[in-house]
């Protein structure tokens, strides 16, 4: 298909084509022929181009545009449309056109031009999706009547980017808030179903229920608010059942409260009691801090005698400790001066002491001396010793290795005899490297055949997979079928004959093509029918499948046996233009199901042609109805009036999912390369197999020449070893011949000897005179040490006597501290308690004396007992509730808290109850007076095509009150053996019901205003019958003077439709195939002077009129020709 978009673009007709109108004519017969043709009486357009008030030339007469109605619509690069522009009637406007071709698209523009959102819709999310593709803009550009002045020029700028738009009315820049209320005040509401019907939204508006139908109807009426105020009482009805609630929970809240006040007021008595006994214990205690103080009183007194007889003790023990301390401070001197004596001869003594420790140190290194010449001496004699044996030893080491290596073989031959085992090992490594590479390429090869054979296994799977595939898309997309399959294999004994099916399992397709070919062919149904031999066959399977318990919805069909094909065509007439196959010859099965489906339907006569046929297809259409090539499907008509044209349809073929079947030639083909690739593989595997053993000889040879190699290596290290070892025997040899004199080393030694004896006499002979010294400074240092001792002990005795007076002081002294701390003490805690008391009593009056006096207890000890008796008896009191009174209090002021609400509810709620009742009159009055009017008319539109028709308003006859389950209740009856019945999917059929939606919507359209109405596709659905009588219905409702204007679209006309003159039909071309607008006029005007003969319609002087009434009349015979190309195709 070409891919070029061509522009569209509107041509308008009136009675006088002015000079521009002729213009425009001669530029759109230049242009692809996409256009929308709209045979429509000029509107009374204020701003429109043409200035035409609508009379026409001769005084026909006028059709006004109701206030608020569509005059004019122009859109650029919406959707499918390039530029567009095209005027409507200001009644019934009937937009007729192919499916695909962009009747929609002009509803969508309508919504969107007046303000309303993509969601009115049901179809694009945002609006940029409704830009046409490859554009990043586009604009919607609606003219609305207005009586009163200039025509609303409402247009809105689309952009793609950022899914924005822009509103303007006659050229000025608003708000969509300013847009919406000016439509609203001349009453458009393109989110009332009622009024704008989109495609989209058809099937939602037939199957609201009765409440949304009366909730979409009070907005379609828009009369004294009532829709608002249904909506209010609805709220107001939630709010007194919310309020009546919580009222009841109040009463209830506040009796609950009551009873459990009055069960406590025992309890309160027993608490009030009870505080009594508080207040005397609070009176004892009171008391109790001025007795506690008198206490502490008397024994401040007792802490201050016994302190001051503690400081008269102290001042006694200290004039006691004076002659203690002199007679010990002239001890102490004696003691210093023998001290320094015996420090002096400590000191001699040990001078002396190191004297003779430094000589002894030089006496005991020269004895070190003398050892070790005496050990040297020693050492040169046994030297000499084992130099003479390891003479011995060495010479006869060297002549056992001179005898060792001349048993040796010659170092030459044994050298020459590994020169040929390296060559030897050189070609055997040669060897193994050429079979290693040989190895490799035959492991290549090897792996190379076994991924053949992989490859191979795999594509045979997929082959065998085929049926699993098809078993699985029953099992996911038709239960139904997959479960009657599954029961069928398991109980097949139960037939008679063997029974097939479902057809889509029984049929094997090799060819990809041909398989999309039949399955274009076969109906749907037709695939998943269970084919039977016999009538008692199929009687059993449907005893356990479809009535006994299952329920299954399956298909079947008897097989009839003796089936004739009568071919119409021979292939062998055009093999040459590539005929391959009759189309049941593409595909395998068993004769019974070939039967089966041939009896259905006749794909005997239909031939499959190849590639060459592409070329040919003009050809091949003349002389074959049905044919097939890689392109598709053509199936040519013809049409059963005129000239009977032929009309040929083609349709592009998808990948087959139900009948792609094992393609046995290539099953076979993929197993006999199969076996071919084993016995490759099994040859290669021999020939590895013997390269192994090829390599494992070499290695053993290899082996056996390294070890030989290896001995004469060994033997060549032995010889050199030999030889190594005599060299360094010599050497040593050599060495201990020539060793130092022995003799004149050993005079040297003893000389040296002989000198560090003089030297050890002298030293000892010092240490003899020092130690003669050390011994007179000891005994002079002991003597002073015993008249020290002495001196020390005395001291002592005089220490100790002094330290037991002191000792005796000190602990007076501490008596006397704790005395005095205590004494402090005492008055601290004597005027602590004095304040604590004051504090808590107050100063001591007289009052306070004489009210202390009243209390028979005066002793701390009785009044903490009394005070423990009485706390006993006050918490036995009150033992089972400790917080009566504090709860009793707080429940009753929390009582006078709900009392206070329940006063408030209760007015608030009577107030709720007058307005309710206002607004219900406001409300139920003018709804039920209106569907009393809609019921009437809608009767009338019912009685009209002999039937019976009532609208009710519902509500809930137990709850009048909830406003919320008020519904329209619709009632039909089609049928003379039927009675009324409610409106709904269960009791009326799909076409019935739509029926009944358009009289709804035609009965409010009687009693509502509103500039006009647009229905997509209502009649969808629908027989031939009800659709004409529909049709019949909204011409008779839009023709009369005053109505609303209407837009019903719809693909096709019937034959034959009765149209009032006041019906405006608009043809939405489309396609590049499609007559060009030069063409469409030539046969408009050729029709139009064929039919000059006809009588004419109604008001036979109105020249505007005739001309309506003849394009009607050539627009249905247009759409004839159209039907009977349909039915043809259908056929």
């Amino acid at each position: 298909m070409n891919n070029r978009i061509p522009k569209r673009v509107v041509v308008e007709e009136s009675d006088s084509e002015d000079e521009e109108q002729r213009q425009f004519k001669r530029r759109r017969e230049n242009q692809p022929t996409q256009n929308i043709t709209a045979p429509t009486p000029t509107p009374n357009n204020k701003n429109s181009s043409s200035n035409s008030n609508g009379n026409g030339n001769g005084g026909n007469r006028r059709m006004e545009f109701v206030n608020g109605s569509i005059v004019r619509i122009k859109l650029n690069n919406f959707v499918t449309y390039s530029d567009v522009e095209f005027r409507p009637g200001p009644r019934l406007n009937v937009i007729i056109g192919p499916n695909g071709s962009g009747k929609s698209s002009i509803v969508c523009a309508i919504a969107l031009g007046l303000g309303g959102g993509p969601n009115l819709l049901g179809r694009q999310k945002q609006l940029g999706d409704f830009i046409k593709n490859r554009c990043s803009q586009g604009y919607i550009e609606i003219e609305l009547h207005n009586e009163s002045g200039d025509n609303y020029i409402i247009r809105r700028d689309l952009k793609k980017e950022g899914n924005g738009s822009e509103f303007h009315i006659n050229g000025k820049s608003i708000s969509k808030n300013d847009l919406i209320t000016t439509i609203k005040k001349l009453n458009v509401q393109v989110d009332n179903l009622c009024q704008f019907l989109p495609q989209d939204k058809v099937v939602s508006f037939a199957s609201m229920s009765p409440t949304e139908l009366l909730i979409e109807t009070e907005k379609a009426i828009n009369i004294n608010n009532m829709y608002e105020n249904h909506q209010e009482l609805i709220r107001l009805q939630s709010n007194h059942q919310k309020e009546s609630t919580t009222f009841e929970e109040l009463k209830k809240n506040l009796d609950d409260l009551v009873k459990k006040n009055q069960s406590l007021e025992k309890d309160v008595d027993k608490f009030r009691e009870r505080q009594k006994l508080l207040e005397f214990v609070d009176k004892l205690k009171r008391k109790r801090t001025w007795a506690i103080f008198e206490n502490a009183r008397v024994a401040f007194i007792k802490a201050r005698d016994d302190k001051e007889l503690a400081e008269k003790t102290v001042q006694h023990g200290e004039s006691q400790l004076k002659p203690f301390k002199s007679i010990i401070s002239e001890q102490t001197k004696s003691i210093e001066k023998s001290r320094k004596e015996v420090h002096d001869n400590s000191t001699k003594v040990q001078q002396t002491e190191s004297e003779v420790s430094r000589l002894s140190l030089t006496d005991g290194k020269l004895v070190i001396v003398v050892e070790n010449f005496l050990a040297e001496i020693d050492g040169i004699q046994q030297r000499d010793k084992e130099r003479k044996v390891q003479i011995a030893r060495v010479t006869k080491d060297i002549q056992d290795e001179t005898t060792k290596m001349q048993r040796l073989p010659n170092d030459e031959d044994t050298k020459r005899n590994v020169e040929k085992l390296n060559r030897e090992l050189k070609d055997c490594n040669q060897q193994l490297g050429e079979l290693e590479i040989e190895k490799e390429a035959k492991n290549r090869q090897f792996n190379m055949i076994n991924q053949e054979c992989t490859s191979i296994q795999r594509e045979m799977s997929q082959l065998n997979n085929i049926q699993a595939q098809k078993l699985e898309f029953l099992r996911n997309d038709q239960r139904d079928v997959y479960s009657a399959y599954e029961w069928l294999r398991q109980n097949q004994n139960l037939f008679k004959q063997k029974v097939f099916g479902p057809i889509c399992m029984e049929i094997n397709v090799q060819n990809p093509e041909h398989a999309a070919f039949l399955e274009m062919t076969l109906s749907f149904n037709l695939m998943m029918t269970f084919v039977f031999q016999s009538m008692e066959d199929r009687e059993t399977f449907h005893s356990n499948i479809i009535d006994n318990g299952k329920k299954l919805r399956v298909n079947t069909l008897v097989s009839r046996g003796g089936f004739k094909m009568e071919r119409v065509n021979n292939i062998e007439d055009f093999r040459s233009i590539g005929a391959t196959h009759y189309l049941d010859e593409t595909f395998e099965a068993d004769q019974v199901v070939k039967n089966a489906i041939m009896d259905s339907i006749p794909i005997f006569k239909s031939i499959v042609f190849d590639r060459r046929a592409l070329n040919n297809e003009d050809t091949i259409t003349k002389h074959i109805n049905s044919f097939f090539t890689p392109n598709g499907s053509y199936y040519t008509t013809y049409s059963r009036y005129g000239d009977r044209k032929p009309t040929t349809r083609v349709s592009n073929f998808k990948v087959a999912k139900w009948l792609s079947g094992i393609n046995t030639g290539k099953k076979d083909e993929l197993q006999e390369k199969f076996r071919q690739a084993k016995v490759r593989l099994d040859q290669e595997r021999l020939s590895a197999e013997e390269i192994r053993q090829k390599q494992n000889q070499i290695t053993a040879t290899q082996r056996n020449i390294t070890e030989e190699r290896n001995k004469c290596n060994a033997t060549i290290d032995d010889r050199r070893k030999c030889y190594s070892r005599i060299q360094f025997l010599a050497r040593k040899l050599e060495e201990l011949n020539t060793e130092e004199n022995i003799e004149e080393e050993e005079k040297k030694i003893r000389q040296k000897l002989r000198e560090v004896y003089a030297k050890r006499a002298d030293t000892l002979s010092e240490i003899t005179d020092k130690l003669r010294d050390y011994f007179k400074h000891m005994g002079s240092r002991d003597h002073t040490l015993i008249t020290l001792s002495r001196l020390e002990a005395k001291l002592r005795s005089e220490e100790d006597s002094l330290a037991r007076e002191s000792a005796k002081l000190e602990a007076d002294k501490t008596r006397l501290a704790e005395l005095v701390k205590y004494f402090d003490d005492c008055v601290k805690e004597a005027k602590r308690l004095k304040s604590e008391a004051e504090k808590i009593v107050g100063p001591l009056t007289l009052e306070v004396q004489e009210e202390f006096k009243s209390i028979s207890f005066h002793s701390l000890e009785e009044i903490d007992r009394e005070i423990s008796a009485t706390e006993t008896k006050a918490n036995f009191i009150i033992s089972n509730n400790p917080k009566v009174l504090e709860e009793y209090e707080g429940r009753k002021r929390e009582i006078q808290v709900i009392e206070d609400r329940i006063s408030f509810r209760q007015r608030e709620l009577q107030d709720n109850d007058k307005r309710m009742g206002r607004l219900r009159e406001d409300w139920l009055v003018p709804v039920k007076e209106f569907i009393s009017q809609v019921n009437t008319s809608f009767s009338q539109y019912f009685k009209a095509i002999n039937c019976l028709g009532e609208v009710h308003l519902g509500f809930d006859e137990q709850h009048p009150d909830d406003y919320s389950k008020y519904f329209v209740d619709i009632r039909v009856k089609f049928r003379n053996e039927d009675s009324l019945k409610t409106l709904n999917a269960q009791l009326q059929s799909g076409g019935e019901r739509s029926v009944s939606t358009m009289l709804y919507l035609i009965s409010l359209q009687d009693l509502t205003t509103c500039p006009f109405r647009v229905v997509d596709e209502i009649n969808q659905g629908m027989d031939p019958k009800n659709e004409r009588m529909i049709f019949e219905q909204i011409v008779k409702s839009v023709s009369s003077e005053g109505s609303p204007q209407y837009f019903l679209i719809t693909p096709k006309l019937l034959h034959n439709l009765h149209y009032s003159p006041e019906t405006t039909v608009l043809c939405v071309f489309t396609g590049p195939w499609f007559m060009s607008q030069k063409q469409w006029n030539e046969i408009l005007k050729k029709t139009m002077e064929k039919r000059s003969g006809r009588p004419q319609l109604q008001n036979n002087n109105n020249n505007n009129n005739n001309k309506n009434n003849n394009k009607a009349t050539i627009q249905e015979e247009f759409d004839d020709e159209n039907d009977d190309d349909d039915d043809s195709s259908d056929e």
